[in-house]
């Protein structure tokens, strides 16, 4: 094989890679989560952090919403979102008649934690204690007041 169809046959090969996105995965397509608090601050999305009054929240944080670009930096995305990660699936509503309803969040999803999400606004979040009411847990039914107390 001379050197020019070598040259060829690479140029065709590199030209597969980067068409079939082998090279460079797309992270652009889905809203990032930061696992914890701290890669929340080290990524610069970190909002404040929440005081559950109740033991199966074990955490709870604002941030603002990122995805990559495809340069792998990250991009902020509009909104604050508030992350809750629970010991147990769980819902949360705005009141107790909904609560006792069964008329929920939609509850958690999985990505390496599991996360209750909801979109705050501005004015939520500038509040310095949030109010929701619990359903869920071992027996299924409105568990009652949860009180998330901003960290000064």
């Amino acid at each position: 094989m001379n050197k020019k169809t070598r040259n060829i046959l690479a140029y065709v090969f590199l030209l597969g890679m980067v068409g079939c996105n082998i090279d460079v995965p797309d992270r652009t397509l889905s809203t990032q989560i930061s696992e914890t608090i701290e890669e929340s601050k080290a990524n610069g999305v970190f909002l404040a952090e929440y005081r559950p009054n109740r033991k199966i929240i074990k955490k709870a944080w604002v941030e603002i919403p990122w995805v990559y670009d495809t340069l792998g930096n990250i991009k902020k995305q509009g909104g604050n979102e508030l992350y809750i990660e629970a010991i147990d699936s769980i819902g949360l509503s705005d009141s107790w008649s909904e609560c006792e309803q069964g008329d929920t969040s939609n509850g958690n999803f999985s990505m390496g934690a599991d996360y209750l999400i909801f979109e705050l606004t501005e004015e939520e979040l500038s509040k310095d204690t949030l109010i929701y009411y619990m359903y869920g847990g071992k027996k299924r039914k409105c568990m009652g007041e949860l009180l998330l107390i901003k960290k000064k």
